[in-house]
């Protein structure tokens, strides 16, 4: 019998997870924590967007396996020297969206704690986040949630939880296709 519930917890989970692929990533609008306002998806782009999106407070953790591998591949990598370095470059725009209730207050600490060359990557989101919530369809609000966009706007790759190197993949190769 747990058997049963355990399967259909995951058929559910991968359902909801592959349905939001090639779907359009919906509107947000927001400003940077260097105060620049930003509209995503992004328009006239030519890059790949990644935006990873913390809906709870309760999925800090898991976000935090994330941060250095995440700076590592799409940030540092692309304010690097080493452009013929292609196996570890990739061009892409990535945002990171914290929809925590109470960040526009705490929005100041979280800048304060944060290197000022990633202020550009962190959107204060303005759009209603129970819309972004209907719209994107988190099966589980207590995990971050990486989106893989396409140049159109389109949802491409989708992995949730904690860091894995499998998940990693799934982003690289999802911006290589």
């Amino acid at each position: 019998m747990i058997e049963k519930i355990i399967i259909s917890l995951l058929i559910t989970y991968t359902v909801s997870m592959n349905a939001q692929i090639k779907s359009s990533f919906p509107k947000m609008s927001g400003h940077t924590l260097d105060e620049k306002s930003i509209t995503l998806p992004l328009s006239n782009t030519k890059k790949y967007t990644i935006v990873g999106i913390c809906y709870k407070r309760s999925a800090e953790n898991d976000l935090k396996t994330w941060i250095q591998p995440m700076y590592d591949v799409f940030v540092a990598k692309a304010k690097g020297t080493d452009y013929f370095d292609v196996a570890n470059y990739f061009d892409v725009n990535y945002y990171f969206v914290p929809l925590i209730s109470g960040f526009k207050k705490a929005a100041a600490d979280f800048k304060a704690a944060t290197q000022k060359e990633l202020w550009g990557n962190v959107i204060d989101c303005d759009t209603d986040i129970k819309l972004l919530k209907t719209q994107l369809k988190p099966s589980n609000d207590d995990l971050p949630y990486f989106y893989v966009l396409d140049v159109n706007g389109k949802i491409v790759e989708l992995v949730s939880g904690s860091y894995s190197e499998s998940k990693m993949e799934k982003i690289q190769d999802a911006i290589e296709e």
